[in-house]
């Protein structure tokens, strides 16, 4: 035991020393980059938010890699101070070595599973936000972002286009369009808000206007709030707009079931919400590789060689994890599979590894 919580204790040190360091260096140089963004009063205090949401994502998105240069820092230093020797001398195997590891690993992954579902999704998408009201910046426009979707109401005689949904029901920034005959456009309404309203089928529209379309006439009727009979319920416009990655586990599995039963693709959803603990899980099947070359007979060097190797496993395991996710997305790999298919693969390449050691 006392050898197990000294490797472990080694472990969790080079972990959070190679994810603090990752995290340290990304942010110096995303604020040299844009020192010139934040200007004014209370830049200080928007800086700080705006890295702090940043931080939160590169830590979830950099933790398999800085597990896995911890594994293999690990088993370097233990080679560097002849550790290991006196290990095998006694007559113990790299699994030993690999044990206290793992556990770190899994710990971590545990950790930055919970970081990810909870914080870090969406925390870039909020600091561009952010940057964007202050500053009027945060990047190039993505239209996921812009989190806008068209639906058809009931009798296909209806259309809304709504933007951003908010957590009680409501939508900002509503257009709703209704069909006359000859598929000419009767009535358009447009709205800064739409809330549910008091009975089923009712919203209440506000800050808006609207216009009925009478042959050549167009009538406009600004108002500030006004309540409108549609018919169709929030549950109508249960599929949220928005890009999956930046959804919460529990949301994802709601809109996989909604998508499903009406008939909608949920490919990408499904991957995602798999990729949510494949992902932090992934530190585990790569730090075992990792202590499986470092731990091998032939190796020289130490630090230096335990740096190369951390990069070269690190690029194979996102060409790797790339080429599932787009099986994945075109239908060749069942999304789930795909979204395990790069940790069992390097599971299984690190277990044979490791038991050609012993």
């Amino acid at each position: 035991m006392t050898l197990f919580l000294h490797l472990a204790r080694r472990a969790a040190v080079a972990f959070l020393g190679a994810q603090a360091a990752v995290v340290a260096l990304f942010l110096a140089v995303d604020f040299a980059e844009n020192a010139s963004t934040f200007h004014g009063h209370g830049w200080v205090a928007t800086a700080a938010l705006v890295y702090a949401y940043k931080a939160t994502a590169v830590a979830w998105q950099t933790a398999p890699a800085a597990m896995l240069l911890a594994c293999a820092l690990t088993a370097s230093g233990l080679r560097n101070t002849r550790e290991y020797t006196a290990m095998r001398a006694l007559g113990l195997g790299p699994w030993r070595v690999a044990a206290p590891a793992l556990a770190v690993a899994l710990l971590a992954a545990g950790a930055m599973a919970w970081l990810g579902d909870a914080v870090a999704t969406g925390a870039a998408a909020r600091a561009d936000e952010i940057l964007q009201q202050r500053y009027g910046r945060g990047g190039p426009p993505r239209g996921w972002d812009e989190q806008k979707s068209w639906f058809r109401g009931q009798g296909g005689r209806r259309l809304y286009h709504l933007r951003r949904a908010g957590e009680d029901g409501s939508f900002e920034r509503v257009t709703v369009l209704e069909i006359g005959e000859g598929f000419t456009l009767a009535r358009r309404i447009d709205a800064r808000r739409m809330a549910p309203g008091a009975r089923p089928g009712e919203w209440r529209l506000s800050g808006g206007a609207e216009r009925r379309f009478e042959g050549e006439r167009v009538v406009t009727e600004p108002f500030a709030e006004r309540s409108y009979d549609f018919g169709d319920g929030p549950d109508a416009f249960a599929v949220r707009p928005g890009r999956p990655a930046q959804m919460r586990a529990g949301v994802l599995s709601r809109q996989i079931a909604l998508r499903r039963s009406l008939g909608l693709p949920v490919a990408e959803y499904v991957l995602e919400w798999h990729n949510k603990w494949a992902w932090p899980l992934a530190g585990l099947p790569a730090g075992l590789l990792a202590l499986g070359l470092a731990l091998r007979r032939e190796r020289r060097g130490h630090f230096t060689a335990a740096l190369v190797e951390s990069v070269a496993v690190s690029l194979v395991f996102w060409l790797a994890q790339g080429l599932c996710f787009s099986l994945g997305l075109t239908g060749r790999l069942p999304p789930a599979a795909a979204a395990w298919a790069a940790d069992a693969l390097f599971l299984v390449a690190g277990a044979v590894s490791l038991r050609r050691l012993a």
